[in-house]
């Protein structure tokens, strides 16, 4: 019997292969960075960890011109307005190298205190790593406007290149600057940040090059009415991003209560899992271009149809995935650390992980598919309404009542609870109310 329709799942994995390569590329820095800093020790691994939860903070904000521009360029491929795609393209530009010029201002003046709260034992070496990663905060903005419009254009083999110019320099560049080899000098994990901008800039200038070739003029533009509806789109997956990564601060938390092992183990099985992601969040954005085309296109039945062909895809992808975190965790983890017990308790993350992973990818491109289609308020709702109540709260409530040494895994069940009760709303959402939330917007 099938199970997908094969030619929506081709088009998907068309789309959508280069992008699993392509969105490795900042899982595999971090990968590559708590793997070089772990020479260094746990407090390392800790700070880079703690560090990584602002950095991620900080680039959500990137999601209100993001998510607008693929949204409104999505839309006007279908529909045949160029005039539109090139608008959007550039004032689109234009505001997100003003939101990093703001966003870093911000970041620098209250990422001390914030690494205080968040991580005491390890604060002084976070905010040696986090300090220089706002470098990288600054370029992300700009790169991830030129990796909208490429997605939305349904060209993602440059993203790949892009993305490999990203890795390969990062990889190089770590055990030079965090060891002092080649006769530069021993940074630590200050040098493990100077990588990563050094090779953030290297994969932007990348994207720039390319971007000649496009049949869009890619070039900065005053602000207009097109802007609004950029900002306007983008609003509510700005806030949900925003509000989801404070959420997830706050999950922090509760982890880091448990101990500096219990942290580490968190920070490198998150690390291992973030690449985990990368087939679902490929499949949840090849998902949305398509169903966009068809929304502008003015096909709403038909794009109901073809997304509910990729919910199911993306539900067997994560099961596939899910399996090899569950199994596979066991042997990759004591690469990452010297400490028999935070290798352990991060194997038990990847093992609980796996569990959801087919859910979670469920949750990935209804989502998404749900947002391309015009609407993206509900998403934002449910994805933070599931996480304050069925995550953040459990998380203080049931390590208490863990086994001695296990305190973690009442803040690791907790995640699970969320991503159970995040899946069956989307569904159920999507099912009922999908050709009434679609709508045109290019």
């Amino acid at each position: 019997m099938r199970v997908v329709r094969g030619d929506v799942a081709r088009r998907a994995l068309s789309i959508g292969w280069p992008l699993v390569v392509a969105d490795s590329a900042l899982s595999i820095a971090w990968i590559v960075d708590t793997y070089f800093v772990g020479g260094l020790g746990s407090e390392s691994i800790a700070a880079v960890g703690a560090a990584g939860y602002l950095i991620w903070l900080y680039m959500v904000f990137s999601t209100l011109v993001y998510m607008g521009v693929l949204v409104i360029l999505g839309q006007a491929i279908g529909s045949g307005n160029r005039g539109l795609v090139e608008r959007a393209a550039g004032e689109g530009l234009t505001l997100s190298i003003l939101l990093s010029i703001v966003v870093c201002a911000a970041a620098f003046a209250a990422s001390r205190q914030l690494l205080g709260m968040l991580a005491p034992e390890v604060d002084q070496l976070a905010w040696e790593y986090l300090s220089v990663s706002l470098l990288t905060v600054a370029l992300h903005y700009v790169t991830i406007l030129y990796d909208a419009v490429f997605r939305a254009l349904g060209k993602t083999m440059p993203i790949l290149y892009s993305s490999g110019v990203f890795t390969l320099a990062n990889t190089a560049l770590d055990p030079i600057l965090i060891y002092g080899r080649l006769g530069a000098p021993a940074l630590g994990v200050e040098g493990a940040a100077w990588a990563s901008v050094a090779a953030s800039l290297l994969g932007l200038l990348v994207l720039v090059y390319l971007s000649r070739y496009l049949d869009v003029a890619l070039r900065p533009l005053r602000p207009t009415s097109v802007s609004r509806s950029i900002l306007a789109l983008g609003f509510p997956s700005m806030v949900e991003r925003v509000v989801f990564v404070v959420g997830n601060v706050v999950y922090l938390g509760s982890v880091s209560r448990c101990g500096a092992d219990a942290l580490a183990a968190h920070t490198i099985g998150v690390r291992i899992e973030s690449l985990a992601f990368l087939p679902l969040f490929s499949i949840a954005t090849a998902s949305g271009v398509m169903v966009g085309w068809e929304v502008g296109a003015g096909r709403i039945a038909e794009s109901k149809s073809t997304g509910w062909e990729l919910i199911k895809l993306s539900s067997l992808i994560g099961l596939v995935v899910g399996a090899a975190l569950a199994l596979g965790g066991w042997l990759v983890t004591p690469i990452f650390t010297g400490d028999p017990r935070v290798a352990w308790l991060a194997a038990l993350y990847l093992a609980i992980a796996g569990l959801t992973e087919p859910l979670l990818g469920v949750v990935m491109v209804a989502g998404q598919i749900i947002r391309n289609a015009g609407d993206t308020r509900t998403p934002t709702l449910v994805n933070l309404g599931s996480l304050y109540i069925l995550r953040v709260i459990p998380a203080y409530l049931l390590p208490g009542l863990m086994p001695m040494g296990l305190c973690v895994l009442g803040a690791w069940l907790a995640m699970g609870i969320d991503i159970v009760g995040r899946a069956a709303a989307i569904v159920f959402i999507y099912l009922r109310y999908y050709t009434r939330l679609a709508r045109r917007v290019a």
